[in-house]
């Protein structure tokens, strides 16, 4: 009885932390693209990983390069996380993919789309 009692309170605390990371990634996505709409560079560029934010940094900071990105916002129609990635989707049609970092969830790519079933995505921004 205590087993079966306690497999119940594992799966409900695992299925209440899913739902709060399906947010948390929600919320991370829509903050970088509301923030790359209202040209706030530094807010966009602290939703990125380290290395996507080094990724735009070629010729200049990732605070003036993020606001030059292709992306345009929209409602996310889906989020899934896989343990420590997950990946939203945008009612554009873009995707984003996140990383479970020390800081929380953090966009690894941003802007991705794909052409195909078979092909790999394209993405504005990645690292």
């Amino acid at each position: 009885m205590h087993r079966v009692a306690l497999a119940l309170l594992v799966l409900t605390l695992t299925g209440c932390g899913r739902a709060d990371d399906e947010r948390a990634v929600s919320a991370v996505s829509t903050r970088f693209l509301q923030a790359v709409r209202d040209g706030d560079g530094e807010i966009a560029c602290a939703q990125l990983t380290p290395a996507a934010a080094e990724s735009l940094e070629a010729s200049r900071p990732c605070a003036d390069a993020v606001t030059d990105l292709d992306v345009s916002p929209g409602p996310v129609t889906r989020a899934q996380v896989y343990s420590i990635s997950a990946k939203v989707d945008v009612g554009n049609g873009a995707s984003y993919f996140l990383e479970l970092t020390r800081a929380g969830w953090r966009i690894s790519a941003a802007g991705c789309t794909s052409t195909s079933r078979d092909a790999p995505f394209d993405c504005e921004a990645e690292g």
